[in-house]
């Protein structure tokens, strides 16, 4: 249902009666359903000769469907094909050309020809070919754009990696502060103990010592009695 559903929409598209960009070969339901290379290249060179998109991104010898007719030549020819139209949409197309070529996602090859009508109702467009030529992808940016990024990504880097080593010496110095205080509580806390243990004697002896002159006074006060 799917591939029925996208050959309708190539049909009725800008290929479909009163389209602006070919109007042969026929797009018919049993080519659209799996269309053979013969077929998409004549669509693709009919753009081509009709509104001057792609204009440039194929060798003399590629325009000539006769002389490319092994698999590798028409991987080759559907791939350049394929990433002119994702460059131009700014956007990678799922499509494969070994696919193309075994007959297989008739769906997906059917939204490259809805995106390469829309692409070429637009017009020539020299700087995609040159970007094609050039090697370059679609959603891939240029060499000088690539390194910027890179260049931002690094920068990125290092500034995460220094916040995350202010962050292990800010916890390191949180660390230490906690220990002295620790420390300082433990030093104080004997202090403490050792006040408490040194005034216990003090206190024991002073308290003896009371209780030896009350004794003392007992005595001198028993010893008065009889002799009033």
């Amino acid at each position: 249902k799917k591939a029925r559903k996208a050959v309708v929409s190539t049909q009725s598209g800008h290929y479909g009666p009163g389209g602006k960009v070919i109007k042969k070969p026929p797009l018919t339901e049993k080519l659209l359903s799996k269309p053979p290379f013969r077929y998409l290249h004549d669509i693709i060179s009919e753009v081509i000769k009709s509104t001057g998109f792609l204009e440039g991104l194929f060798e003399d010898h590629e325009k000539v469907s006769a002389n490319v007719k092994d698999k590798e030549q028409k991987i080759v020819f559907l791939q350049k094909a394929i990433d002119a139209v994702g460059i131009a949409i700014g956007s990678q197309l799922s499509v494969r050309p070994s696919k193309i070529i075994a007959g297989q996602e008739a769906e997906r090859t059917n939204e490259f020809l809805q995106y390469l009508g829309r692409c070429a109702a637009k017009g020539a467009d020299n700087e995609v070919v040159k970007r094609v030529k050039k090697g370059e992808k679609p959603g891939k940016k240029s060499d000088k754009d690539g390194n910027r990024s890179k260049e931002r990504r690094s920068k990125d880097k290092d500034g995460e990696r220094k916040a995350k080593a202010s962050k292990e010496r800010d916890s390191s110095k949180s660390k230490e502060r906690v220990g002295s205080k620790e420390r300082s509580k433990e030093r104080v806390s004997g202090s403490s103990k050792e006040r408490g243990s040194k005034e216990r004697p003090e206190r024991g002896r002073r308290e003896r010592s009371r209780d030896e002159k009350k004794e003392k006074s007992t005595d001198c006060d028993s010893a008065l009695i009889p002799l009033l």
